[in-house]
């Protein structure tokens, strides 16, 4: 009877383990649909952020409050990605993206502070090739590219 009982146990966790989805959520940007800037930053970070658009103009301030060694490479992958989606909004002309953390003052109090700041103008936009966005180089892609010296390299 205990071997049924973890026959059945062992077939219950394969199939629930089975139906799990571990990829993360893709963006499918649906022209019919209206796809805004908000849904597309929304499903690729997962830090508060404020979008502002105007006149094909997209600002994008995330604010990331879990800043760990090594996160650059994360938010200058999600930027990528975010960027490649933005390129399929037609309204979208200049998108800019800003990533804020809190920092530690030598006093001992923390303040949000802009740690990097990626600016692609209206031409360099439409000529970068989207559709390989995992291959590009944005610090060098981009129009403007600042990051703050605490980003190191």
């Amino acid at each position: 009877m205990k071997k049924l009982f973890y026959l059945f146990l062992l077939a219950t966790l394969l199939l629930s383990a089975c139906g799990k989805n571990t990829a993360p959520k893709e963006v499918a940007v649906d022209k019919d649909k209206n796809t805004s800037v908000e849904d597309i930053v929304g499903a690729i970070v997962k830090n508060k952020f404020t979008v502002e658009e105007k006149n094909g103009t997209v600002s994008i301030s995330i604010q990331d409050t879990d800043v760990k060694k090594g996160m650059k490479n994360q938010m200058l992958k999600d930027s990528t990605k975010i960027f490649a989606e933005l390129s399929k909004l037609p309204s979208v002309k200049t998108p800019s993206i800003s990533w804020s953390a809190p920092l530690t003052e030598p006093n001992g109090n923390k303040s949000m502070n802009e740690l990097l700041n990626i600016y692609f103008s209206e031409e360099d936009f439409k000529k970068t090739n989207w559709a390989n966005y995992t291959q590009l180089d944005i610090e060098s892609t981009a129009t403007h590219y600042h990051q703050e010296a605490s980003l190191g390299q």
